[in-house]
């Protein structure tokens, strides 16, 4: 990638932004979202075609093997709490390595960041990105750190936020066993896009040809010669995983997490964009949008994107797409390899495309949809998008900004308050089983609750013994540690606890059969069946802090 000789004189400005970052109004905002679908397409780098590995993808609803501006304009929804943007942003998902066994890891949330100023001032010569505007940053092909990946280039960092950010590192960190607790639990990553263009067009035999990372904050004056045909925002993209489930089967001294192309270390990644954005709306927000870490102004308001522009974690988690690809990408549990061709290449040098990969994959319709059986690589598929199917995703964090500073030297999550209780609900939950009986008596349900995070609704902690998990028996093992409370979710979880925070009520939600018992439905996509031996439920709630890397906010 260019700049790294060209931000060589840059990193002391960027160092001293840096160290001044905190609790202000300034031009950058931020927003979150959640995975619109994971599947193995690539408008960019395999236009028409299928992709190499497999992708998470958020934004627009209209996702697609081949696509342009005015495809992304026919999305009827986006994943994303901006619903001016129904740009798409991708990046490879992330796989969870035991005993020959390849799991793949459930997202908790993204967060895009988009900066376009400094110092209580918009940049000039800001300008919003044209119509079917594409661009790219990273490379799969890398398996160690060549320089691109600092302070004046993608800046990317993988870290966990339970222990304070620590251990940061450029690809997959050590020295941990869990990621969860302190209310801001997860393995997550951040990977910034170039902003200088030199006017061409995106070209996918050289990816990274027409875009660089600037040197300073002086619009287009600030990017390296034969790239200062235009000065976008700079956007960083954050996305985290839940890896709760995995603790306590990995050392502090391994790394048990693969990128979905066989990358063991993470230190290239890789990330697209392919615009979205409703002409003039970036545009007019690069000028007046000023919220900063406050919150203030509002995305929804005169000076941002105006009234209706902003919807909530309920609305964008709602917005999902059926995969295009008739291939078993582990959603339904463990695989025995990565989907396509992607042996486990660790370097340090360049991986290669085997040349052993059995039949090329067929990119043609079948109508006749998803088969229930996994299939090979080698007889995979585009299939037409249909309507929206729910995938493994949880809400997304409140805020992932360094909080205001004040006087306490920690911040305190407010004392849980009730929020009221709701009364059994018997056979018209429209949950399966109405009931069931345990040594402690009979459980009820007490109908589809939606499962928040940081912390998760029923704890952070699924519960599991060896038994694929139905609600059946999920309700006798909550009712073994007398729990209050047995919740299963999207099919295959199982969470007990003693309340029941962040949540709410969402009948019609819970339609994920149980991987133990067919007959039975365990929850949905972020979503938990909830029982209790009275039927009833009372919901509380918390308020979480979060903590965020304040690097890209206070640089170029």
């Amino acid at each position: 990638m260019r700049s790294a000789s060209f931000n060589t004189k840059a990193f002391a400005f960027l160092a001293a932004l840096a160290a001044s970052a905190s609790a202000q109004q300034d031009y950058y905002f931020n927003f979150g979202g959640s995975t619109l679908v994971q599947e193995r397409l690539d408008p960019l780098l395999n236009p028409g075609g299928l992709s190499g590995h497999v992708h998470s993808v958020l934004g627009g609803n209209a996702f697609a093997a081949t696509m342009d501006f005015a495809t992304t304009q026919s999305s009827t929804c986006t994943s994303v709490a901006v619903v001016p943007d129904k740009t798409n942003y991708w990046v490879p998902s992330v796989y969870f390595r035991k005993n020959g066994k390849l799991t793949l890891v459930p997202e908790k949330s993204h967060k895009i960041y988009y900066k376009y100023g400094h110092d209580g001032k918009p940049d000039a010569g800001r300008t919003e990105f044209p119509k079917n505007f594409r661009m790219f940053a990273g490379n799969a092909n890398l398996r160690s750190d060549d320089g691109s990946h600092g302070s004046g280039g993608t800046q990317l960092n993988w870290l966990c936020h339970t222990l304070g950010e620590k251990p940061k590192a450029i690809g997959f960190p050590k020295g941990f066993t869990s990621c969860n607790g302190n209310n801001v639990g997860g393995l997550a990553a951040t990977m910034r896009f170039p902003s200088c263009w030199n006017g061409q067009d995106f070209d996918p035999a050289n990816p990274l040809a027409h875009m660089s990372y600037p040197g300073t904050q002086a619009g287009t004056a600030g990017c390296p010669q034969g790239f200062q045909k235009a000065r976008f925002p700079e956007v960083m993209v954050e996305y985290w995983l839940d890896i709760s489930q995995f603790d306590g089967q990995y050392g502090s001294d391994e790394v048990p997490w693969v990128l979905a192309n066989g990358d063991p270390t993470a230190s290239p990644a890789n990330i697209d964009q392919l615009n979205g954005w409703q002409e003039g709306a970036l545009a007019k927000a690069m000028k007046t949008c000023n919220p900063g870490n406050t919150g203030s102004p509002k995305l929804d308001s005169p000076q941002c994107f105006g009234a209706g522009a902003l919807q909530d974690g309920t609305a964008h988690r709602a917005c999902t797409k059926t995969s295009s690809i008739n291939e078993d990408i582990g959603l339904n549990g463990p695989l025995s390899q990565l989907p396509a061709c992607n042996p486990i290449q660790p370097g340090p040098g360049l991986a290669t495309k085997p040349t052993n990969c059995g039949g090329t994959p067929a990119v043609e319709p079948i109508s006749s949809g998803r088969p229930s059986s996994a299939i090979t690589s080698a007889t995979a598929g585009l299939v037409p998008s249909t309507t929206s199917v729910p995938i493994p995703v949880d809400s997304e964090p409140t805020s992932l900004l360094p909080a205001p500073q004040t006087t306490s030297a920690k911040a305190q999550p407010t004392p849980p308050t009730d929020t009221g209780i709701v009364p059994p609900s018997g056979g018209s939950s429209g949950l399966s089983p109405p009931s069931v009986n345990t040594t402690s008596g009979e459980w009820k349900a007490a109908g589809c609750f939606l499962d928040a995070l940081n912390p998760r609704s029923l704890g952070n902690r699924p519960e599991w013994w060896g038994q694929k998990i139905s609600s059946s028996n999920c309700v006798e093992r909550c009712a073994s540690i007398r729990a209050k409370y047995a919740g299963t979710e999207n099919g295959g979880q199982c969470f007990c606890g003693n309340e029941l925070l962040n949540s709410a009520n969402h009948p019609g939600k819970c339609t994920s059969k149980c991987v133990g018992d067919g007959s039975e439905i365990c929850g949905g996509a972020g979503h938990l069946s909830i029982y209790s031996l009275d039927g009833q439920v009372s919901m509380k709630k918390r308020r979480t802090h979060h903590r965020h890397s304040r690097h890209f906010l206070a640089s170029v």
